[in-house]
């Protein structure tokens, strides 16, 4: 069966940031590619990028090359440079070949550190050239297909990038789970949303280091890339159940990304009590504890449009699959990052504990309809 590819990724790199996308008025700002001791890093406002050791550490993919020669952790995977970066699209649909790939939509990884720079302005321009970067580069490419990123810090100016990332031919608007330190069900973030339903474009929230006060926890990768990583994807999940975003916005189509799968029993169940709790007993002595949203977290569910992605490994999928439908599941390969397992969607088809139509479902008809490739 084909392959959808729900959730792949590019490395950036100095064309990226190239003159031709950049704002001009912030070229001077714009990152560096550095060598430090043979290591490897972005320079933005002289900080590094990826901060793998010490308060708030993050690991990232990018950059993965410099002046020309692999970095150290880009040498021990088996994707070439040239598709990392997408500067040989040729060579990335190679790869993509191997792996019996037909579609997939490629997201960011420098953006999955929050804060990149608390310059507005420098943000903004960060997110637009990489939407131009990939709107010059695959534009509504038949097999490659790639997701926008926006600034919430500026909602303004994300709703914007939204309009525009649309035109330039993007498939989806990615989010990290929250918004800094606020949840992604702030009032704020309303014109964000409006543009994302406006323009019936798929709203993915993927994983990433997103909230400062969370990642700075943290001194150590190990459970940093656990909790700080993870954690978000699940606080973004309770943010659209319970902050009425789905009443506003009926029609919007969400996807959680990279976290796997098994998480959905437990926030759902949790959210399920909660929302009965509050809209019974405590509301009476309370009425400010009265929920935001209409329905309950089950009856979102079964209106279609939230949907998961799993991991070829997740033992608890058949169960989530009877939980949220067959409908709402895609699969994502995670090319070209360090920790993905190649031939992934070779090995969920092979599964004996999940029916032939939900394989097909979810590697061919649901990430389909969650970004419109109808």
């Amino acid at each position: 069966m084909p392959l959808i590819d729900a959730d792949g990724h590019l490395e950036e790199s100095p064309t990226t940031f190239a003159d031709e996308y950049f704002d001009p008025n912030y070229r001077a700002q714009r990152p560096k590619v550095i060598n430090v001791d043979g290591m490897i890093y972005w320079m933005l406002e002289e900080q590094l990028f990826p901060r793998r050791l010490g308060k708030g550490c993050h690991n990232l993919g990018t950059p993965a090359s410099f002046n020309g020669q692999p970095s150290p952790h880009a040498k021990k995977k088996v994707d070439t440079i040239p598709s990392m970066e997408l500067s040989d699209i040729k060579e990335r649909l190679r790869l993509m070949d191997e792996e019996e790939i037909a579609v997939q939509v490629v997201y960011p990884t420098l953006f999955l550190a929050y804060p990149l720079t608390a310059n507005v302005g420098l943000m903004n321009a960060l997110c637009s050239s990489y939407n131009r970067f990939l709107g010059d580069c695959l534009g509504k490419h038949e097999r490659i297909k790639w997701a926008a990123v926006a600034n919430l810090d500026d909602v303004p100016a994300a709703a914007k990038e939204v309009r525009q990332a649309k035109k330039l031919g993007a498939s989806a608007v990615m989010v990290l789970g929250t918004a800094g330190d606020q949840m992604l069900d702030h009032p704020r973030l309303l014109p964000f949303y409006e543009a994302v339903a406006g323009e019936d474009i798929a709203l993915a929230i993927h994983v990433g280091w997103a909230c400062p006060s969370l990642s700075n926890m943290f001194t150590h990768i190990y459970p940093s890339s656990v909790n700080a990583f993870l954690l978000p994807v699940l606080m973004g999940y309770s943010a659209v159940i319970t902050g009425g975003i789905l009443d506003q916005f009926p029609k919007l189509r969400v996807a959680f990304l990279e976290a796997g799968c098994q998480w959905v029993h437990f926030m759902t169940e949790r959210l399920e009590h909660r929302f009965k709790h509050s809209k019974g007993y405590l509301s009476t002595i309370l009425t400010e504890t009265i929920p935001k949203a209409k329905l309950s977290p089950t009856e979102y569910l079964k209106q279609g449009n939230l949907y998961f992605s799993t991991e070829v490994e997740d033992v608890l999928l058949p169960q989530v699959i009877d939980l949220v439908g067959e409908k709402q599941m895609v699969f994502g390969t995670d090319m070209p990052h360090g920790d993905r397992e190649r031939f992934a969607g070779r090995e969920l088809a092979k599964r004996r504990d999940i029916g032939d139509s939900a394989k097909r479902a979810m590697l061919e008809l649901n990430p389909a309809r969650l970004y419109g490739l109808g």
